[in-house]
């Protein structure tokens, strides 16, 4: 822990009395004795505004936390729920719960709270879970859509076994390990004093401003830059393949299909936009306080980043762990119905007939003749038209 009155460099703090004083110190010519006594108070901002911040983030953090759990032991007490795709998606849950634990409180309390006044472990070790846990859910995103394409696009010749997709979960979450250890070697604990008052901090200080931009420059583009391109791409070749195959035993005259292809392409709409939006005001945020710190003389600035921008773009990025299980599992009619037994209690024989009837594959045979693979669908036109329909509306069963 160091003990400092003097000069010292910007550092990524949220806290804006402590940005106020570390940009006064960076500027000597307005360091004067007035500075030196200064005194902050235990609370940033006004009682509304903290209840406002209060709600919105007990918003996040429950939505992150029980939903995802509750994904969790659907898909593990369901062995039939116990598919590839599942697996990214338990992983993706976890990850998402792990936000919720690491990041959603310790976000809020830095936002309401001057200072850090949970010691200097703490200072280190959060830091670092925070943007592993964030790394792996994004990353966790970008390998479900890539699962998803091959799986949609090359379904004759894709074939990922559990083996292969434990080993790309490792993989994300090796690679979120080692790529955020800068965080843990450079957060530091810092206790700033003046004439009346020693305070507390937890700030990254980086051995040059160069290193400090490089790192922030390389978590943007591994951790959203390429994430939301593959995710774009993806999504967007799935979209066309989907637009353009016809489901059999189903008529375009009747609009069914039209209407299940519309359904489908504003699903993977959703996805892409609700993870763009998430995600990118937070990196705007950072990337101007990086290469652009705000001047002390225009403190409407300082005031309107600190104060509001921050907060709000931290909680828009958290938000997206509560938003992943509601569009990657709900939009799942299988696991949505699981959720609803699970919620009621009522697992009767009518529920347990419908997914021995929507699990069954009895109605489909592979015809290998002269070296062509032909699908053969039995039963009724309506049976086939439903299973058509699920098939396509279901892109993520």
């Amino acid at each position: 822990m160091n003990t400092s009155t003097g000069t010292v460099p910007v550092g990524w703090t949220t806290d804006r009395a402590l940005v106020t004083l570390v940009l006064v110190t960076d500027n000597k010519s307005a360091y004067t004795s007035n500075n030196t006594e200064r005194y902050f108070p235990v609370l940033q901002h006004a009682t509304p505004i903290i209840v406002v911040y209060t709600m919105a983030y007990l918003l996040v953090f429950l939505f992150a936390f029980f939903g995802n759990l509750i994904v969790v032991i659907v898909i593990w007490r369901n062995r039939w729920l116990h598919t590839v795709t599942n697996f990214f998606i338990v992983n993706l849950a976890v990850a998402d719960i792990l936000v919720a634990i690491f990041c959603v409180p310790i976000t809020l309390l830095t936002n309401i709270y001057t200072g850090w006044p949970y010691g200097s472990m703490m200072c280190k070790v959060t830091p670092y879970l925070q943007g592993v846990s964030v790394c792996a859910s994004v990353n966790t995103l970008a390998a479900i859509a890539l699962d998803r394409y091959l799986a949609i696009c090359y379904t004759l010749n894709y074939k990922l076994t559990g083996k292969i997709a434990r080993v790309v979960m490792g993989c994300v979450w090796a690679f979120a390990l080692c790529i955020m250890i800068p965080w843990a070697v450079y957060y530091q604990h810092d206790q700033y004093r003046s004439s009346i008052q020693a305070i507390y901090i937890c700030r990254l200080v980086w051995p040059s401003q160069v290193s400090g931009k490089f790192f922030l420059a390389g978590i943007f583009l591994v951790c959203y830059t390429i994430p939301l391109l593959l995710i774009v791409v993806c999504y967007a070749l799935i979209g066309l393949r989907v637009w353009n195959r016809n489901a059999p035993g189903i008529f375009k005259s009747n609009g069914i299909i039209h209407k299940s292809k519309v359904k489908v392409i504003k699903m993977l709409l959703v996805v892409v936009i609700l993870f763009g939006l998430s995600w990118l005001p937070l990196y705007a945020v950072n990337l101007k306080i990086v290469f652009s710190p705000p001047s002390l003389t225009d403190m409407n600035t300082v005031t309107i980043l600190y104060d509001y921008l921050v907060p709000v773009s931290q909680w828009l990025g958290l938000a997206n762990s509560g938003i992943n299980p509601l569009i990657y599992c709900l939009f799942s009619r299988k696991i949505r119905t699981r959720i609803k037994v699970m919620v009621t209690c009522n697992e009767t024989q009518e529920f347990k007939r419908q997914f021995r009837k929507f699990s069954s594959t009895k109605y489909v045979s592979v015809d290998y003749t002269n070296g062509h693979v032909t699908l053969r669908t039995h039963g009724t036109e309506k049976e086939r038209r439903t299973r058509s329909l699920k098939s396509l509306n279901n892109v993520y069963d």
